[in-house]
């Protein structure tokens, strides 16, 4: 007696091991490409290793899911039921009057739960990371100011406090050419040029300070009018670190949806006195939309092509399952493609986000449905026969 959840379960498990397997090998290698720059970013910023780890990683991992997980679904997907192709289990059940329908659930399942995994990150996950980072990163800055300070940049980090080096001995740790203005003084700005210079730590941990020699001070009033200046060969710079950091304002990223609506509502409900100010009031309504739906179509990737996968991985390519893989990294290709154009046309406000940024993964489903049906009747399009006998030709594999 035929038992349709025995094949479920048979298929499910095939692909969700090949998911996997591609799943490794995308996450060790986004790993490689984007954790290591930013473990040496978090450790040049004075945070300790297991801050890095346990934090900072761990903050930065649904982005990376976001992107491999897609990837993965539609590779895995085409490794597995490709197996089943090339090795004529597809035609098996065929002839056995069993439709290649009845493998669909499998792969809708694994599709599903991709897209609730990445809904979960896009929704929650991703904008806590980066709030969770930005602290970590204000953090880092209060315990150790001079791990900021590179040569040949301001360093304005700090609220009224801006430095620039033009060299630092990494040996030492002399500053060469030093420059500081300092305006936490409601009355006066300070400016002060010195020869050299070097950072030294605070016992209490309450401050910033600079061990500085041969320079100049200089004062001015908050109209920069001239008020003084003071020569010293040697000089103690202290700057209080207590409200030193800067509380930014959440950016759209870090929000969720309804605060996001609220803050464009906040923006938008003042008045339009010039056409530039109604100009800006679009350009942040627009990137507030298209924020909101690319939460929704991002994940909408992982269903689209787990969706496009089936029919690209139950139509016999050959003997070799890559064949369906490079059919589908030719998918993904084209599919990410769509998605760069249809956020750009977004963005320069040529169609509202809402309609055209999910274009490509309707596309994709629909196309996908169109190929099913044709797979199940066995009459394939002209271009995919086409297609499959030119790779056929290439691997030397006959008909």
């Amino acid at each position: 007696m035929f038992r349709p959840y025995l094949i479920t379960r048979y298929v499910f498990r095939e692909i969700f091991v090949s998911f996997l397997f591609c799943f490794a090998v995308f996450f060790m290698t986004g790993f490689i490409a984007g954790f290591l720059p930013l473990l040496q970013k978090g450790m040049a910023s004075g945070l300790a290793l297991t801050a890095i780890l346990l934090q900072v990683l761990i903050n930065a991992l649904p982005s990376t899911l976001v992107t491999i997980l897609p990837l993965s679904m539609m590779i895995g997907i085409l490794l597995g039921l490709g197996r089943l192709a090339a090795d004529n289990e597809i035609a098996a059940l065929k002839s056995a009057g069993i439709s290649v329908v009845r493998l669909f659930p499998p792969v809708f399942l694994l599709g599903c739960l991709g897209f609730g995994m990445t809904l979960a990150c896009t929704l929650y996950l991703i904008p806590r990371g980066i709030s969770e980072g930005k602290r970590l990163a204000r953090e880092a800055l209060l315990s150790r100011v001079d791990a900021g300070i590179d040569e040949h940049q301001f360093f304005d980090s700090m609220q009224d406090l801006i430095v620039y080096v033009d060299k630092i001995d990494p040996q030492t740790g002399i500053m060469d050419r030093v420059f500081i203005q300092e305006s936490s003084d409601p009355r006066e700005i300070r400016t002060i040029l010195a020869k050299k210079g070097k950072s030294q730590p605070d016992p209490e941990g309450k401050a910033f300070i600079l061990y500085l020699r041969d320079g100049t001070i200089v004062r001015a009033n908050r109209q920069g009018q001239f008020e003084g200046s003071l020569t010293f060969e040697s000089y103690s710079f202290r700057f209080p670190l207590e409200h030193a950091a800067k509380e930014e304002e959440k950016t759209f990223e870090e929000l969720s949806i309804s605060k996001m609506r609220a803050r464009v509502a906040e923006v938008t409900s003042k008045p339009a006195e010039t056409p530039q100010f109604r100009a800006y009031y679009e350009k942040v309504e627009r990137m507030a939309r298209m924020l909101i739906t690319q939460r929704f179509t991002h994940p909408l990737a992982c269903l689209a092509l787990a969706i496009a996968a089936f029919p690209l991985g139950v139509i016999n390519m050959g003997r070799s399952r890559l064949n369906n893989v490079s059919l589908g990294l030719a998918a993904i290709f084209i599919y990410y493609t769509l998605t760069l154009a249809t956020e750009r046309a977004a963005r320069s406000g040529l169609a509202p986000p809402e309609l055209v940024m999910p274009i490509p993964a309707v596309l994709f489903v629909g196309a996908s449905a169109y190929l099913v049906h044709c797979a199940r009747l066995e009459s394939l399009p002209r271009f995919v026969l086409a297609l499959r006998r030119a790779i056929l030709q290439l691997r030397g594999q006959s008909l």
